[in-house]
């Protein structure tokens, strides 16, 4: 039997879009331009299918929301890390303790002479008050509401890259116990007097601040400090007194 032909003998006119001049480049490195776009395609398309693969698994489906919430979990971690980490006390760089002064300019709890060798309850243990050299000692009264006043010493002794020690006269205190997580800006050491013996030795009267060199002496006292007060002056003389 004689096959029947399918083919399309019909006249073509001269001017059909499909008949369009094939050029051939001279030189084939004309083409590398398109034959790199080519191979991008393919792998590109090569990549979506692997992945597809990968996502389409049961084993996926059991795992990508767990996944997510581990990834989620890690990134709030290094977030809420990073702003704590900001919060810290800048104190690399700041001057460091000296040996405790043998023959100071003034008697005990005088200015010039030796800050008394009182131990104060923190929240790492007792301490001795001699041991937190140098800093900027506040002695605040019982329930003071002070709190905007020491952020200003604290921002104050962080410039001179010193810490804050605020003592209570008391056992315990709460508004001074919160003082380390409200306060964001320098090194706020709270700190507990059970005796009263710092605000006694120093006739503290409303907030009373001490600047204590690094060898343990008193370079500057003031009481009844108030807002605006300035002591960058009397800071600055902490790395100098001492050495």
């Amino acid at each position: 039997m004689r096959a029947r032909s399918d083919a399309h003998t019909e006249a073509v006119p001269d001017d059909a879009r499909w008949i369009e001049p094939v050029v051939v480049p001279d030189d084939l490195r004309e083409l590398a331009a398109d034959v790199e776009a080519y191979h991008r395609e393919r792998r590109s398309a090569e990549r979506r299918r692997r992945l597809e693969r990968l996502t389409g698994t049961r084993a996926w489906r059991r795992t990508a929301v767990p996944l997510a919430v581990v990834t989620g979990a890690l990134a709030l971690a290094g977030i809420v890390f990073a702003v704590l980490t900001v919060g810290q006390p800048r104190q690399a760089g700041g001057p460091s303790a000296a040996p405790i002064a043998t023959a100071p300019g003034a008697a005990l709890g005088q200015l010039g002479g030796l800050l008394p060798d009182v131990t104060l309850s923190t929240s790492t243990g007792p301490v001795s008050v001699r041991d937190l050299r140098p800093a900027l000692v506040a002695l605040v009264p019982a329930r003071c509401q002070c709190t905007a006043l020491i952020a200003e010493l604290a921002g104050q002794a962080d410039e001179a890259r010193v810490q804050l020690v605020v003592v209570a006269p008391m056992a315990q205190d709460a508004e001074v116990a919160a003082l380390a997580g409200q306060l964001h800006v320098g090194h706020v050491v709270a700190a507990f007097d059970a005796a009263g013996a710092m605000a006694s030795t120093y006739t503290a009267d409303g907030v009373t601040v001490l600047v204590v060199a690094r060898d343990a002496t008193v370079s500057y006292v003031q009481t009844a400090v108030s807002h605006g007060v300035r002591l960058e002056l009397p800071l600055q003389r902490i790395a100098q007194l001492g050495e």
